[in-house]
């Protein structure tokens, strides 16, 4: 059982959301950070369980948690939020409210990937929501990182690694690059347009500063060292 590094101290620095997906792949597993705070939703705090992770809260419908887990959790004394099953927002909305009700500094999730394709699309619009503070977003899925920029936000990678900038919500103006291969210079990203595609790092970091707008960067390959397959 993989148990990984887990401190309180005060307000959490990174915060740690296991949704209810298909379980990370043992790339995400491996690249997982050390954490403060841990919040499940629904069926995510079986994986949670299983990976060893330890959770300070659970949120969602409760439809597919195991009634062993859920007990168990209850008993430990975790934070379990039931909510009805008809209600307007996914478990993982309500894993990201309950996460800043702590103000993290970084928001990390996992377990968003496979399943439904629908709601893959959606979680990814869930990472780009308003309403998360100052805090850093992140989702790794598969051997991908996907960090959410919104301001300005420095991207680590290796040289030649694939990054790709995908608007989300709507439109993003003002789009400046500083370490890729192909510079933006306050240009606008529309959705439908690949203009934002298969960019380059020229070095180990490299920072996006945006004007309005929320863009989703892609490294496809992050968990790999950024060597492509």
């Amino acid at each position: 059982m993989t148990r990984l590094a887990y401190h309180r101290s005060g307000m959490p620095g990174t915060a740690l959301i296991v949704a209810g997906g298909a379980p990370p792949d043992p790339l995400v597993i491996s690249a997982l950070p050390t954490f403060d705070f841990g919040v499940a939703a629904d069926g995510g705090a079986d994986t949670a369980v299983v990976l060893g992770l330890r959770l300070d809260a659970v949120v969602g419908d409760m439809d597919s948690i195991s009634d062993p887990t859920l007990s168990d959790l209850r008993a430990g004394g975790v934070d379990v939020r039931d909510y009805p099953t008809r209600k307007d927002q996914t478990d993982l909305e309500l894993a990201f409210a309950r996460v800043v009700e702590e103000r993290p500094e970084r928001i990390v999730v996992v377990g968003i990937g496979g399943g439904r394709l629908d709601h893959a699309l959606a979680n990814l619009a869930v990472l780009a929501a308003d309403g998360y503070g100052e805090a850093e977003v992140e989702g790794l899925v598969g051997s991908a990182r996907i960090s959410v920029v919104r301001g300005a936000r420095t991207l680590q990678g290796s040289p030649g690694e694939t990054v790709s900038l995908l608007p989300v919500l709507g439109p993003v103006e003002g789009v400046t690059t500083d370490g890729l291969e192909y510079r933006l210079r306050s240009e606008s990203l529309r959705p439908g347009s690949a203009r934002g595609v298969s960019n380059r790092f020229v070095t180990g970091s490299a920072t996006v500063t945006v004007e309005q707008g929320v863009l989703l960067a892609i490294q496809p390959f992050a968990l790999l060292g950024g060597e492509e397959p």
